[in-house]
C-alpha cells in the first residue's frame, strides 16, 4: 500500500509543475467565457472534465520524454503497482477536479446571475464523471501497450468518438427516428432512475475493471 501511495505521489509531481496560478486563471477566464456564452452548468462541468483527461495523460508523456518506464525496471517496484497506481491517480484527478469544477461552476453562475440548481449540477458532475473516466479507461491500455509517443493520436481518437457516433446514428437514422428513440430512452431513466443508477454503477465497473486487466496484460510484456 505504501508503494502505492508513493507511486500515485510520484505522479502528481510529474503534474505539478503545470499547475501554476497562470494557468488556473486562463482557465477561469474560459470558463467565464463559456457561461457568460452558454449560461449552461453541463458546458462548464464537460468543458472541465475535458481537461482530466488532458492531465491523465501526462505522467505517460513525461515518462516517455525521461525514460522514467526504465528508472521503474530498476526501483523496488513492480510493473502491477505502476498500473493500479496510474489507474488510482488518474480517478483521483477525475474526482478533484469534478469536485472543483462543480464548486467553480456555482460560483461562476451566480457571479454571473445565470441559473444554478446543485442538485442538476451534481448529476451533470457524476455523469461527466463517468464518461470522461471511460474514455480515460479506453486510453490507459492503448499507452500501456504503446508508451505515450507512439499512441498519441490514437488514444485522443475516443474524445472524438462519441460525437461521430452521434452524427452516425442522426445520419443512418434520421432525426425523426434519432430524437423520438433518445426521448423514450430518456423517460425510461426519469421512471426507473434507481435500477438506472445501479445498471450505470454496474457498467461502469465492470468497464474499468476491464480496462485495468488489459493495461496489466500489455504492461507485463513491454521491456524497458
Amino acid at each position: 500500500m505504501n508503494k502505492l501511495l508513493s507511486f500515485v505521489k510520484l505522479d502528481y509531481m510529474t503534474l505539478k509543475p503545470y499547475l501554476t496560478w497562470k494557468t488556473a486563471l486562463l482557465f477561469l477566464a474560459v470558463l467565464a467565457f463559456i457561461g457568460y456564452g452558454t449560461g449552461e452548468v453541463s458546458a462548464l462541468v464537460g468543458m472541465c472534465m475535458m481537461f482530466s483527461v488532458i492531465f491523465a495523460c501526462y505522467p505517460f508523456a513525461v515518462g516517455d520524454r525521461n525514460g522514467i518506464d526504465t528508472l521503474y525496471a530498476t526501483l523496488p517496484i513492480t510493473k502491477k503497482t505502476v498500473v493500479i497506481g496510474r489507474y488510482v491517480f488518474t480517478l483521483a484527478l477525475n474526482l478533484f477536479i469534478g469536485v472543483a469544477s462543480l464548486l467553480v461552476s456555482a460560483i461562476l453562475m451566480m457571479a454571473l446571475k445565470k441559473d444554478f440548481n446543485g442538485a442538476d449540477a451534481l448529476i451533470i458532475t457524476l455523469v461527466c464523471f463517468a464518461l470522461f473516466s471511460v474514455v480515460e479507461a479506453v486510453q490507459l491500455p492503448i499507452y500501456f501497450r504503446f508508451g505515450y509517443a507512439k499512441a498519441k493520436l490514437l488514444a485522443y481518437l475516443p474524445l472524438a468518438g462519441f460525437p461521430a457516433v452521434v452524427v452516425a446514428a442522426s445520419t443512418l437514422l434520421g432525426k425523426k427516428r434519432l430524437f423520438p428513440f433518445l426521448e423514450n430512452v430518456f423517460s425510461w431513466v426519469q421512471a426507473n432512475a434507481y435500477v438506472t443508477a445501479a445498471l450505470a454503477v454496474i457498467l461502469w465497473a465492470s468497464i474499468m475493471i476491464f480496462s485495468v486487466v488489459l493495461s496489466l496484460r500489455f504492461y507485463m510484456k513491454r521491456e524497458f
